[in-house]
């Protein structure tokens, strides 16, 4: 049988090599064909330029939201939401919004910069060790990395702009940002009359989620040169796992 060889010449390995692509094309790659996007991204890893653009788009999103939101009514609104409302004596009902309104904004700048890189570090790290481990790939930290980052990114880049049109449309900027797109199975169920297990795991039933599950099984799919349908068994049942155990949390507190 005769060695099948690549236009380079005798003896070349017959490998498809993804040609270079600039940021832009890997925005649009990403949104179109993670899978092939994947292929020309992991080469080089570069996981700072996606991390460093989710996390400006969470400052924008912050300097808005902050800005336009009342914060007192925003933690009176999630103290109602929540069924906490009948366990506060009204006396001490005033204390509580004064105390939780003073941080609001402080922790959500601060989680608009440290989310993305904790996100990126721990699930990084978290999904290194099973692709290497249990799928035996020759995954790198950075390529980890670069996986999530890219994938969240992605998906931040459409549900931002999404988010700010949905807040405008409402005239409500005192909603939650998380609760603001109805994407979820927690839409069927009224938060405060729902046993918390059963609000927590229809909310975690997001199309934004599984839209990131898709993004990462093509990343680390990619990266192990293995199929997307077998890469996806890796992240879903993390995920899975992390449904199940704020579910758990849930009912706990």
């Amino acid at each position: 049988m005769s060695e099948v060889t690549a236009p380079g010449g005798p003896g070349t390995p017959s490998a498809a090599v993804a040609p270079e692509h600039g940021f832009f094309q890997h925005i649009s790659g990403m949104l179109f064909s993670p899978r092939e996007e994947f292929a020309s991204i992991l080469p080089k890893a570069v996981f700072w330029l996606p991390l460093v653009c989710w996390m400006a788009l969470a400052l924008v999103f912050t300097g808005v939201w902050t800005q336009k939101m009342d914060a007192r009514e925003f933690v009176r609104g999630e103290i109602e939401r929540s069924g906490r409302a009948d366990k506060i004596p009204p006396d001490r009902m005033e204390s509580v919004l004064d105390t939780q309104s003073k941080i609001v904004r402080p922790i959500s700048w601060a989680s608009a910069i440290l989310a993305p890189l904790i996100l990126t570090l721990v699930v990084g790290g978290i999904f290194l060790f099973v692709f290497r481990f249990f799928y035996g790939g020759d995954v790198t930290m950075r390529q980890s990395m670069t996986v999530v980052a890219w994938s969240y990114f992605t998906s931040a880049l459409v549900t931002t702009p999404l988010l700010l049109i949905v807040l405008v449309l409402k005239g409500d900027w005192n909603v939650n940002p998380q609760e603001a797109i109805q994407a979820n199975a927690g839409m069927f169920f009224e938060r405060a009359t729902t046993a918390k297990p059963l609000y927590s795991l229809a909310s975690s039933l997001d199309l934004f989620s599984f839209w990131i599950i898709w993004l990462m099984s093509s990343g680390y799919g990619a990266a192990t040169r293995k199929p997307t349908s077998s890469a996806i068994a890796g992240v879903a049942g993390l995920w899975a796992v992390y449904v199940l155990a704020k579910a758990a949390l849930a009912a706990i507190f």
